[in-house]
């Protein structure tokens, strides 16, 4: 009697230690499953980003040059043209509306232009929707639209506004010259969004 007791507990350890393997073996092909899935879905996603008219899909970093500069009118300045005193603007519009995942976009403005003369960056913001650009550099600024706001038709325009200072030992030669002649070298790089934490700029 004792040895049948014995027997029948034997098989009911191993029929429970079946029953572990099984599930084990289940779960990791669950998780396996789901995760080629995942990968999958990332492989096939659409990904597809317009810059100020030009399709830079293809591209992870995108340089162009801003060459043409939104002057507020003053009086005494020819329209179209900065002249000491003068304040103007460029925007560069980022359109994800066709990408199935969040977007990152990190925006860096060349200067070394602006260093030769008295023109000033006095701000840079995302102008359509109020979303928070983060300062990551000297003239570094990265912004995130997420997929929700994809999926919602949001676009992103980064307005760059610049003032020329008065200063009476300022070469006027460069008031004189047309906007369209200031270029302003800008570096856009896009990728997929992960929830990754931007450091700010100190």
């Amino acid at each position: 009697m004792k040895k049948n007791k014995k027997i029948a507990l034997i098989v009911l350890l191993f029929i429970v230690l079946v029953a572990i393997i099984i599930y084990a073996i289940i779960t990791t092909y669950a998780t396996f499953r789901s995760e080629f899935s995942g990968n999958m879905e990332m492989e096939n996603a659409t990904w597809k980003i317009i810059v100020n008219n030009t399709d830079i899909s293809s591209q992870t970093v995108k340089n162009f040059t801003i060459d043409k500069i939104n002057v507020d009118k003053s009086e005494g300045v020819e329209d179209g043209k900065l002249a000491p005193g003068s304040k103007g603007n460029f925007n560069i519009l980022i359109d994800p509306t066709e990408t199935d995942v969040s977007v990152k976009y990190e925006l860096k403005i060349n200067t070394e232009y602006l260093d030769e003369t008295n023109i000033k960056i006095e701000s840079v913001n995302e102008t359509l929707h109020s979303n928070t650009l983060i300062r990551t550099g000297e003239n570094a600024y990265t912004g995130v639209i997420q997929l929700k706001d994809i999926q919602n038709s949001m676009n992103n325009n980064i307005q760059i506004n610049i003032s020329w200072e008065d200063d009476e030992n300022q070469d006027m030669n460069v008031g004189e010259v047309p906007n369209n002649q200031i270029k302003i070298p800008v570096e856009l790089k896009v990728s997929q969004y992960l929830g990754e934490t931007i450091e700010e700029y100190n």
